[in-house]
């Protein structure tokens, strides 16, 4: 066989990466820490069964990553590689709690009209028939939903278009399982998955995430989707979420077990130990990442970086469209510092970095940018909001490894609601578009 034939054959063989959504779960944040880590065009833009009108069309652009509400085995419908699943769990009174704000705040939900002309409380909404199935072992039947083995596991908007081509898998030949069947296939879907997390140690969990997949450590992240803190759950609410949710308890508590044990792996094999500071944890995962990625890529003699590719580094927002530009860009945040890899050869280097917003021109003056931690001059024949600005790289100060490490450090960060009368909460410093660096 041709060489060039078996490395084709190989990279058509490349596993795809799916985020099993599974609502109520920060999935709305974490899809924005994941995205960064794969170019625009190689993520599934739907992320709902909906928005699928057409499988073999979405089956033939190949992408790399699919996230959303697809179920623990829907994804397998939606692409040909095989698949590396991850997910995120969360303790069933607060996924049921969550549940029942949402419904009352969104209006659009089914039942938001029966919670709230009823004033639903959510004791009542624990057991109210036409609601109670929405916090009944939802864990459980996501993950252990498919179309094939499971496919009454929960219920699944399709197009019509989706339909037809699932007809032959929705035929109702398959039985209905048991709660117990789908809590042993959930737990299966998880001891299969590449990664899981449970919500309540989430930065734990971010951690475990970056030294699976060999990313340098993911730095702050702003909570999406997150509203008003609840007030106190009743003893008779709590008894209620259990009885609804004896095996999503059981799944939980094997999840937090699980998990438990794969972190201190991961300690152990950092030379750490659970008294170790996130600190330390964060310098040990950099280097573990930076071991790897310099073992296994090419290093460049020339970049040009622009937001709809992925993204080595640390606070950075979702990135953002620009249709006048047809480009991309990210709003650093939610923190004063942000950071952004590359990986080069060793050579003096120019870099340019194009910049279309901020929240002053002040911040902007006052902008401090890094080289691998160390401080760097930098000019701009620009004023305003939108520059182009430009700074050396000297050959000393790229790591012998390859490691070009641009940081940033600007003097605040301010709700985007605040400082451009939007309704977005996140916490931005100043948007960049492009970085071109060369000899």
């Amino acid at each position: 066989m041709k060489a060039w034939f078996k490395r084709l054959l190989k990279k058509d063989k490349q596993p795809a990466y799916y985020f099993a959504h599974i609502p109520k779960t920060a999935g709305t944040s974490l899809i924005v820490l994941l995205d960064r880590y794969f170019a625009h065009q190689d993520i599934m833009p739907e992320q709902l069964w909906r928005q699928v009108s057409d499988l073999a069309a979405v089956k033939s652009h190949n992408y790399r990553f699919i996230r959303g509400h697809f179920g623990g085995g829907g994804a397998a419908m939606l692409t040909h590689r095989p698949l590396k699943k991850l997910t995120m769990l969360r303790d069933p009174v607060e996924l049921s709690f969550s549940t029942y704000a949402f419904i009352k705040r969104e209006k659009n939900t089914v039942v938001h009209d029966l919670v709230v002309g009823e004033a639903l409380s959510f004791e009542d909404f624990l057991i109210h028939p036409d609601t109670q199935n929405l916090v009944s072992n939802r864990m459980v039947r996501y993950l252990s939903f498919d179309f094939k083995h499971d496919p009454s596991a929960q219920e699944v908007f399709l197009s019509p278009q989706t339909i037809a081509d699932l007809q032959p898998l929705l035929s109702g030949n398959s039985p209905i399982l048991t709660d117990e069947q789908r809590y042993q296939r959930a737990k299966k879907w998880l001891n299969q998955a590449l990664w899981f997390g449970v919500l309540d140690r989430f930065d734990d969990a971010m951690r475990l995430l970056s030294y699976r997949m060999r990313w340098p450590p993911m730095g702050a992240s702003q909570k999406l989707n997150k509203h008003i803190k609840r007030p106190v759950i009743s003893d008779l609410a709590r008894q209620r979420v259990l009885d609804n949710n004896r095996h999503d308890s059981q799944l939980y508590d094997y999840a937090q077990q699980q998990f438990g044990s794969q972190y201190r792996t991961m300690l152990n094999a950092l030379d750490l130990d659970e008294l170790s500071s996130e600190k330390a944890i964060d310098a040990a995962l950099d280097q573990h990442y930076q071991r790897h990625y310099a073992r296994q890529h090419i290093m460049a003699e020339a970049i040009d970086y622009d937001c709809g590719q992925k993204l080595l580094g640390q606070n950075w927002h979702r990135r953002e469209w620009i249709e006048a530009d047809k480009a991309f860009f990210r709003w650093s945040g939610p923190t004063t510092r942000a950071s952004l890899d590359f990986w080069v050869k060793p050579h003096n280097y120019k870099i340019t970095l194009h910049i279309i917003n901020a929240l002053s021109e002040s911040l902007l003056d006052g902008l401090k940018i890094f080289i691998n931690d160390q401080a760097v001059d930098w000019s701009s024949n620009d004023s305003g909001v939108v520059r182009t600005i430009q700074l050396n790289c000297p050959k000393a100060l790229v790591q012998d490894n390859g490691l070009l490490r641009i940081g940033f450090k600007c003097s605040q960060v301010m709700s985007h609601a605040e400082a451009f009368g939007s309704n977005d909460q996140r916490q931005v410093g100043f948007a960049l578009k492009k970085i071109i660096i060369k000899r």
